[in-house]
């Protein structure tokens, strides 16, 4: 978005409407990307998980030996 269009959007609509369309967009990218954030944190907290059983696993299995 140019200078010029943004200009005549903020001239046709007024500042508060234009800034809230751009706020609305800026929140809807965040929202997206915190989603996506929070997906490969759970990925990472579910692998680490399994890492940590299969420790306990082996480690249990040579305790018993």
């Amino acid at each position: 978005m140019d200078a010029n269009s943004l200009t005549t959007i903020v001239g046709t609509l007024g500042f508060p409407i234009v800034m809230c369309l751009m706020f609305f967009k800026y929140i809807k990218q965040m929202t997206e990307q915190h989603a996506r954030e929070v997906k490969e944190l759970s990925e990472a907290v579910n692998n680490n998980t399994l890492v940590m059983q299969q420790l306990i696993d082996k480690l249990e299995a040579n305790v018993s030996e």
